[in-house]
């Protein structure tokens, strides 16, 4: 499964407009809070079996950092 479709997957369960899900969105644009993208990302690495650090989920701005982030840790 492609990174992107995943989060599309993950996100539509708090909102309800996929193709608003785009690399260039921002959290805010989609409504998304800070309680909101680290149960994205809580997700995420339970479906990835991967885990992420604290430190690097302050710079998440945009759908397309996500995607970088998840990225690296798969690799």
């Amino acid at each position: 499964m492609e990174t992107l479709d995943l989060l599309r997957m993950l996100i539509t369960e708090k909102i309800r407009y996929t193709d608003k899900i785009v690399p260039e969105a921002t959290m805010k644009e989609l409504g998304l809070d800070s309680l909101d993208l680290v149960e994205v990302i809580l997700a995420a690495e339970e479906k990835l079996d991967i885990v992420f650090d604290n430190d690097e989920l302050m710079d998440l701005h945009t759908i397309q950092d996500v995607i970088n982030l998840i990225e690296r840790k798969k690799k």
